[in-house]
C-alpha cells in the first residue's frame, strides 16, 4: 500500500491497455486510483472476440468513470496488430503524465505506437511481456521490438522466462516479475474436497480455450482411464467445444460451459475435486502463464498441469499441485488418481495454493509489484530532467511505501 505525501500532487498515471475493455482487467488500475495515482485509462472504443457474438465495448469499473478513455482502433481483436486511430501524443500532451504503462508485448504495433510517442515527449513508460518463445519474427517487426525495449523504462514481465527473453533481446531499462492479479471474489463458494467425497463422483475441471494446444485431447484419454464415477467439467469455448460435449466419461459425459461471467467463476470452480491444464507446446506458442490454476487455488481446489511453457513454474511457486509430462495421458491418469485416492495430499495442497495465490497474486499483491516499477520510472525520470520545475514536484509526490 502507498500514500501520497503531504500536499505536494499526485503522479499521473497513463495507462494504455487492450485487455483493461474487459471491466475485471481493470482492477489494478482501480487499486492504483484509490493510492493516489491519477489515472487515465486508454483502451479501444470496441474490442472483438473470437466467441463473442458482437463487438464488446468497454466499461469502467466502479470509481474510474472519469478515468476511462475508449478511443477508435484499427484492427480491433488482433492483439499485436491493432493500433490507435488517434493522436498518441496529442493525448500525452492533454494528459501529461508522469509515467505509462503501455500493457501490451513489446512487438505490438500498439507498443511501438505510443511507445515511439512517449519517448519523443520524454515520458517515462513500460511495456508487458508475456511471451516466453524467442520465434524469428520478420525484421520490421524484430526492428519495432528493439526499439520499444531500447526506450522503454521498465517492463512488467509475467513470468521469469519473459523476463529473461526481453533482457536478450535489448531492454535497458528496468526488467522485474509483476504478475497479473486474480479477480476479488469476497464469497467463493466451498470447494468440493470439504463435501463427501463417496457421495459423488470425482470430479475433474478445465478453463480456458477449447483449442488443440490446450491438450484436452489428453485430458479426455486420461479420465477415461479412471474408474466410474467421474465427472469432467470443461469451461470455456472454441473450435472443439461440438466434439467434445458429450464424450463419454466413466459414469458420465463431458460438459461445457460456456459464457460465464468472473464473478460466476468461484460457483464454478467450487464443484471440482481437481483442475487440470494440460497444455501441449507449439511451435509457435507454449503456455504464457496458466491464469485459470491460479483462480482455482484462490477457491480453494488444487491443480495438476503439464509441463508446458510457465505451468511447472507456476505451480512450483505456489506449491498447490502436481505437474506431468505434456502429452502423457497415462501420466495424467496416475497423478488424477493419485489425489483422488489421496485426500490428505488433495487437502495440503488445496491450502497451500490458497495461500499462495493470495499472498502472490491478489489484486494488493499485483499492484504492488507494478506501483514499485511505476515510482522507480517516476524518480528516474525526475532525476533525468533535472531543469525541469515540475519533474522533481512529481517525484517528491509520487507515493511512499508502508507496510
Amino acid at each position: 500500500m502507498s500514500q501520497v505525501r503531504g500536499s505536494q500532487p499526485a503522479p499521473r498515471l497513463l495507462v494504455v491497455s487492450h485487455p483493461a475493455v474487459v471491466t475485471v482487467n481493470q482492477e489494478i488500475y482501480r487499486e492504483l486510483a484509490r493510492r493516489g495515482w491519477r489515472l487515465t485509462l486508454v483502451v479501444p472504443r470496441r474490442w472483438r472476440h473470437d466467441y463473442a457474438p458482437r463487438p464488446i465495448a468497454p466499461q469502467a469499473l466502479a470509481g474510474l468513470q472519469e478515468s476511462l478513455l475508449s478511443l477508435p482502433v484499427a484492427l480491433p481483436g488482433r492483439q499485436q496488430r491493432h493500433f490507435y486511430l488517434a493522436s498518441c501524443a496529442a493525448v500525452c500532451k492533454r494528459v501529461q503524465p508522469d509515467v505509462a504503462f503501455v500493457e501490451e508485448e513489446p512487438f505490438a504495433l500498439s507498443a511501438a505506437q505510443w511507445g515511439h510517442a512517449l519517448h519523443r515527449l520524454g515520458i517515462p513508460f513500460g511495456v508487458q511481456a508475456y511471451e516466453n518463445i524467442d520465434r524469428q519474427l520478420p525484421l520490421p517487426v524484430r526492428r519495432l521490438r528493439a526499439r520499444v525495449l531500447r526506450d522503454a523504462a521498465f517492463v512488467a514481465a509475467r513470468s521469469e522466462t519473459a523476463a529473461g527473453l526481453v533482457r536478450g533481446w535489448g531492454a535497458r531499462g528496468e526488467v522485474r516479475i509483476a504478475p497479473p492479479a486474480i479477480p476479488r471474489w469476497e464469497n467463493p463458494s466451498t470447494p468440493a474436497q470439504s463435501r463427501n467425497r463417496a457421495e459423488r463422483p470425482f470430479h475433474v475441471g478445465y478453463a480456458g480455450r477449447l483449442v488443440e494446444s490446450k491438450g484436452l485431447d489428453d485430458l479426455l484419454a486420461a479420465v477415461r482411464m479412471l474408474a466410474a464415477p467421474v465427472a469432467l467439467t470443461l469451461i470455456g469455448d472454441g473450435a472443439l467445444r461440438e466434439r467434445l460435449e458429450g464424450q463419454p466419461v466413466p459414469g458420465g459425459a463431458v460438459e461445457v460451459r460456456t459464457g460465464l461471467r468472473h464473478e460466476e467463476m468461484p460457483s464454478a470452480y467450487a464443484p471440482l475435486d481437481v483442475l487440470v491444464l494440460p497444455s501441449r507446446t507449439t511451435p509457435r506458442w507454449k503456455e504464457q502463464f496458466g491464469r485459470a490454476l491460479i483462480e482455482a487455488l484462490a477457491c480453494g481446489v488444487p491443480v495438476i498441469g503439464s509441463d508446458s511453457g510457465e505451468i511447472p513454474w507456476l505451480i512450483g511457486l505456489t506449491g498447490g499441485g502436481l505437474v506431468f509430462a505434456e502429452g502423457d495421458a497415462r501420466e495424467l491418469a496416475r497423478q488424477l488418481e493419485r489425489l483422488r485416492g489421496e485426500p490428505a495430499l488433495a487437502a495440503e495442497l488445496a491450502a497451500t495454493g490458497k495461500e499462495a495465490a493470495q499472498r502472490l497474486f491478489s489484486v494488493g499483491a499485483s499492484t504492488d509489484a507494478l506501483e514499485s516499477l511505476l515510482l522507480d520510472a517516476v524518480q528516474r525520470g525526475a532525476r533525468d530532467r533535472p531543469d525541469e520545475v515540475s519533474a522533481p514536484a512529481a517525484a517528491e509526490g509520487s507515493a511512499e511505501r508502508v507496510t
